[in-house]
């Protein structure tokens, strides 16, 4: 039998000008723990108002789940798959719930084989994942402070207004040689997408993720002709339903766990944007090491990594993942290989 063994925390960024300065003085995700003869599995969500979802509707749909859950025993790899379909319509319509719950199976499984969860979801070690640093809008007060706190990365991923602002990327290449991703957050309605890309090109950025937002993406087929760089979607591909509109409209797209509902699918998403010959990269919002621990599973099979959420917080509620010159290095511990720092998880 499974039981649900505790639910809720809130986590607080390391450094609040990360995010930005006159607001966010805390982000709080839920953590949900499942245990089954005695061991315990981690989950988390991060909640996400862009789709609807706040911290306490996860909260209160995962708190329904206990009646389920002690009719539940996990036997085999295809019991994660079946609860993840299963929960669905107790859940619906939060991924974020059925994210938090596919962790703690994936976690909960590997422990009690005694395995990684990389090991039981993909048969083989892992390595370690090169992840990109994120530099949110700023001014240009700010530029050395926080262009200086990325040395090491590998790649920074800088967020782009409506002004795009190329002097930043200027700013960034001057001081570092990192690869360089531009995410507009569908903020480009209306401007020149073709000149602007060029002008990126030039300064020596690889990719641009949502140009438009979702409910435009009906133009990304001409804007992609037209583009002198790789477009990814994020927003516009938030599950595996959405990948049959990617080809011809983008190059690639961003998988995040907590929009598509956790490891299960996400592996069904890279899976199949491999046969549409799509790019893949794993992303995160705002994460504790153990969802961060999650994305590095699925980012072992990905051609890009954004994956720095728990480099971002102040205070990480588990210990476990490593952080060194912008890669991440996974625990070899069973499961997802972290574990609470806190006694209240």
């Amino acid at each position: 039998m499974i039981r649900i063994n505790h639910i809720g925390k809130a986590l607080h960024p390391r450094h609040v000008f990360r995010i930005s300065r006159a607001s966010r003085p805390q982000v709080e995700n839920v953590f949900f723990v499942l245990e089954q003869d005695g061991v315990l599995g981690y989950g988390e969500a991060s909640p996400n108002s862009f789709f609807n979802e706040n911290n306490l509707d996860v909260q209160m749909s995962l708190a329904g789940l206990a009646d389920y859950f002690r009719r539940q025993t996990l036997s085999g790899a295809e019991d994660i798959g079946r609860i993840w379909s299963e929960i669905w319509e107790r859940v619906s319509p939060s991924r974020a719930c059925q994210c938090a719950v596919d962790l703690a199976l994936w976690d909960l499984f590997a422990k009690l084989r005694g395995k990684t969860t990389a090991e039981c979801a993909l048969g083989g070690p892992v390595h370690d994942i090169a992840t990109s640093a994120t530099l949110g809008i700023c001014p240009p007060q700010e530029w050395e402070e926080r262009i200086a706190e990325l040395a090491g990365f590998p790649a920074v991923k800088v967020k782009l207004d409506a002004r795009v602002d190329t002097d930043l990327i200027e700013a960034i290449r001057a001081r570092t040689p990192a690869a360089i991703r531009v995410d507009a957050n569908g903020a480009w309605a209306g401007l020149d997408i073709e000149a602007i890309s060029i002008r990126l090109r030039d300064l020596g950025v690889e990719f641009i993720e949502q140009p438009l937002l979702p409910s435009e993406d009906a133009l990304m087929e001409s804007l992609l002709r037209k583009s002198a760089l790789p477009l990814f979607a994020d927003e516009s591909c938030a599950g595996l339903g959405d990948l049959e509109r990617m080809p011809g409209r983008f190059s690639g797209f961003n998988i995040k766990l907590v929009k598509c509902g956790g490891i299960t699918p996400a592996l069904s998403m890279l899976r199949e944007g491999r046969r549409l010959g799509l790019k893949v990269m794993v992303g995160c919002m705002l994460e504790s090491s153990l969802l961060i621990s999650a994305g590095a599973v699925v980012a072992q099979e990905a051609d890009f990594a954004d994956l720095d959420g728990s480099w971002l917080l102040r205070d990480d509620c588990f210990s476990g993942l490593e952080m060194v010159s912008g890669r991440l290095r996974l625990s070899s511990r069973p499961g997802l290989g972290v574990s609470p720092i806190f006694p209240s998880l």
